[in-house]
């Protein structure tokens, strides 16, 4: 299309727009809701308008040439000029364009469909980006519908929704997306399990990680999230796969010669894990769960009596706050149950003493509160909550491993940078 064309086609769409707006525009007042109902009708038509020229005319344009089979790689031959329907971000569009033929493999290509990124359903990338962004937040079966109500200018079926989202997602998990920058301030890592329902393995652990600036004054608003700056990490994948990930992140990011605030529940293979890809860390003990255990021994201590159990509880919890945790340690291994009960107090004696001596050094509380370090595990909670439970733990769900994985990873993208353009993933994850 040269110059000329390109201005007479401008002014006959203009003409075009003009003539809506002379055919809808109300006469006298009218409400907010028809001003919005006209604008968006009129505005559609002539986006509509506009892509439909501009698709139509470059694949009319495609020039014939030789090709190679992109299955095979072998010599391919010109057919015909076979029509389809594009899905595009505003609405569905016929066009014709060439089609090449291997006698090789017995398989057919059009190489325009290549060259525009198209997926399943004949979608374009920012149609294919869309649908995953709906696919990583309401179940596969609600997508159309949450189209329709917000008013798209395409739907498709279940099916389709659910192969595009994958697809962003398996393209996400093999090419993650940029990394967030240095920290401003310190840098903590924590990890976490939490457990889906899957068909053939039944219940299976999904490995959780986040990565963040841990700040105390924070407030919960989403303002004061964002500035937390969090990476999130989990999969279905063995344990150390997404240890490892987040280890390595909390170490690209933290300031030179400072330690990472390594957070856990007191799970091994956590501690473990640390020990391998984290040598310059600050281990801490989650102190909620850590208050479980303090729990576990009032009511071994007391056990006919609650508001006694409760009034220890407290004060202990204070104490290994404030103090630390060598004076408790001290009174639980010079604690002798005596009396009806005291087979099972012995043993929860003994149990207890054992975690709170392995994890003796982890419970500094005070020191980590006096260095800006976080003391609870409560942002690798949330993240199992955000990356699995909310969408993978819904009424009825079962999930294939091979379709779980790569929504969690898509879940995860979008949790870090919930900016983050998913175009470059769809074309990634393009049939060709």
């Amino acid at each position: 299309m040269d110059c000329q064309q390109r201005e007479a086609k401008i002014r006959e769409l203009a003409e075009a727009y003009a003539e809506r707006l002379r055919q809808v525009w109300p006469e006298g007042d009218a409400d907010i809701t028809e001003i919005e109902e006209i604008a968006e009708r009129v505005g559609a038509e002539t986006s509509r308008d506009f892509t439909e020229e501009l698709v139509r005319k470059q694949a009319e344009a495609e020039p014939l040439r030789k090709t190679a089979c992109p299955h095979c790689a072998g010599p391919t031959h010109y057919k015909s000029r076979y029509e389809q329907e594009v899905v595009t971000a505003l609405g569905r569009v016929r066009v014709r364009r060439a089609y090449y033929y291997c006698a090789a493999c017995q398989t057919g290509s059009c190489p325009l469909d290549r060259q525009w990124g198209l997926g399943a359903g004949n979608t374009t990338p920012t149609v294919q980006a869309r649908v995953a962004v709906l696919g990583a937040w309401v179940p596969y079966t609600r997508v159309p519908q949450v189209t329709r109500q917000i008013g798209m200018a395409w739907c498709l079926d279940v099916k389709t929704s659910e192969l595009l989202t994958q697809r962003v997602g398996a393209a996400l998990r093999q090419s993650p997306a940029a990394p967030l920058g240095p920290a401003e301030r310190s840098v903590a890592v924590a990890v976490d399990g939490v457990f889906l329902l899957t068909r053939r393995e039944g219940w299976k652990e999904a490995r959780c990680a986040v990565v963040y600036e841990p700040d105390g004054d924070a407030s919960r608003t989403p303002e004061d999230c964002t500035g937390l700056h969090k990476e999130y990490f989990g999969g279905l994948a063995d344990r150390e796969t997404v240890l490892a990930r987040a280890c390595d992140r909390a170490k690209s990011r933290q300031n030179p010669g400072a330690s990472v605030a390594a957070l856990g529940d007191g799970a091994h293979w956590i501690w473990e894990g640390y020990a391998r890809h984290l040598p310059e860390r600050v281990e801490i003990l989650d102190f909620y769960h850590a208050c479980q255990h303090l729990a576990r021994v009032a009511h071994a201590r007391h056990p006919a009596d609650a508001d006694a159990a409760a009034t220890w509880l407290s004060e202990q919890r204070h104490e290994l706050r404030h103090i630390g945790p060598w004076r408790l340690l001290r009174e639980l291994q010079a604690w002798e149950p005596r009396g009806k009960g005291s087979t099972a107090a012995r043993k929860v004696r003994a149990e207890e003493t054992g975690y709170f001596t392995r994890n003796l050094e982890r419970m500094d509380y005070p020191r980590y509160a006096r260095s800006g370090l976080p003391i609870g595990s409560g942002a690798v909670e949330g993240a199992c909550k955000h990356l699995v439970t909310a969408r993978f733990k819904q009424a009825g769900m079962r999930w294939g491993i091979e379709t779980a994985e790569p929504l969690i990873h898509l879940r995860a993208a979008l949790l870090t940078n919930p900016e983050l353009d998913l175009r470059s993933y769809a074309q990634a994850g393009t049939i060709h």
